[in-house]
């Protein structure tokens, strides 16, 4: 791991700069000359989680500590139009192909180039932010905590490689900002070639200061269909979305809904969550449709720059079709401190259940997936934390 990481390091550069102008003689104007900053965000917690499969307890379960996350991030500015960002993501997996035992593994999450021609519109090649879950953990704010409902149940990705277009208009008044992005669709860990190419946009408005209006949508194959299996029986995957948030007064309250179509279904024995429902196994085979939907609502006040209490509540249905009674329900709350700028430590209670099954949770441990519930589609399974969740910058 270690080679990987001097490797990440010496590709980002060994220092960082300030951003530097002058003034430009041939336009009368300011000019950005070219530099490099360095920095790097971490999610780490120590906790205790119980996690129970009908009444009997299974992996993970016990107290520990966990990294989740690691990301060092670089940006370079070449000019006042012309940027570049690579930014890596560190997490643990328990399986490996060489030898036994889990890896760190080191991925590219982002690694872009970005012409900023003008505030309303910025075009960006390569790995980047996805235009869904990414804004809207901006207006939940604690993402350190807990990933966004569509995030941690898999239906949406948080970056993918492809061409995007954004901007947003400046100003406290009424505005709005947007993203639009043609990508392979099987997310920044999976940079290979689709037969198809997915699309992905949002639209966010601000009708008034503190208020945020957001749709958004997913069509394509999460680039799962290729040459190879581009006869065999096949869905398009569809994900729309809908987003609320209002702050004042050091309140935050919002709410996220999705619904989504043929991204997975389950099995009809098991009551596993999670079997692709884009493209069939074999030619001889068929694929079932499915569809999912999900509300998550969250509030928090800061009773100062330092002090705050948060809450959230998610409710999903993730198989309507093929698995009716498969249900997700999942709360948190917490209170959190922040010492300084770049960090906030929290504690925090989550509590989980799967009614009529068990789905993968992208989120829970340092292996960032875990599984809840039962082992048929008449059992279930609870999953509870209990610990202190810290995020800091530099």
């Amino acid at each position: 791991m270690s080679k990987k990481i001097l490797a990440a390091i010496t590709l980002t550069g060994l220092g960082a700069a300030p951003l530097v102008v002058h003034a430009d003689p041939a336009n009368g104007g300011t000019e950005v000359l070219p530099n490099t900053t360095i920095g790097g965000q971490v999610f780490l917690d120590l906790s205790n989680i119980s996690n129970q499969s009908n009444n009997v307890d299974v992996a993970p379960t016990g107290t520990g500590f966990d990294v989740k996350r690691g990301y060092l991030i670089a940006d370079h500015q070449f000019s006042n139009i012309w940027s570049a960002d690579l930014t890596t993501d560190l997490q643990y997996s328990s399986s490996t192909t060489a030898g036994s035992g889990g890896v760190t593994e080191v991925f590219i999450k982002k690694l872009y180039l970005q012409g900023k021609f003008d505030d309303l519109f910025a075009l960006n090649v390569g790995a980047y932010t996805s235009p869904w879950a990414p804004f809207v953990e901006t207006l939940y704010e604690y993402r350190w905590v807990e990933k966004t409902q569509t995030d941690r149940l898999g239906f949406a990705n948080t970056a993918d490689w492809g061409f995007n277009a954004s901007g947003a208009t400046v100003g406290s008044g009424p505005g709005f900002n947007y993203s639009l992005s043609a990508v392979n669709g099987g997310g920044y860990k999976n940079p290979s070639r689709s037969k198809y190419v997915d699309v992905e946009a949002r639209a966010a408005f601000i009708p008034f200061e503190g208020a945020t209006i957001a749709v958004g949508g997913y069509s394509g194959h999460l680039g799962q269909v290729n040459v190879s299996n581009e006869n065999f029986d096949t869905n398009t995957a569809h994900r729309y979305d809908v987003a609320l948030n209002y702050r004042i007064a050091g309140f935050n309250v919002g709410a996220e809904y999705f619904d989504a179509k043929n991204y997975k279904t389950a099995n009809t024995t098991t009551g596993l969550f999670g079997t692709s429902a884009v493209v069939a196994a074999a030619a001889n085979k068929t694929v079932a449709t499915d569809e999912a939907s999900g509300e998550s609502v969250w509030a928090s006040y800061a009773f100062t720059e330092q002090y705050s209490v948060f809450a959230r509540y998610d409710n999903a249905k993730l198989s309507k079709d093929v698995v009716p009674g498969l249900k997700d329900e999942y709360y948190h709350i917490g209170v959190a401190y922040k010492p300084i700028k770049n960090l906030d430590v929290g504690l925090v209670y989550k509590n989980e259940k799967v009614l009529d099954g068990a789905t993968t949770i992208g989120s829970g441990d340092a292996n960032s997936s875990l599984t809840i519930g039962g082992v048929s589609t008449t059992t279930s399974g609870t999953y509870s934390e209990v610990g202190i969740f810290t995020q800091w910058k530099f």
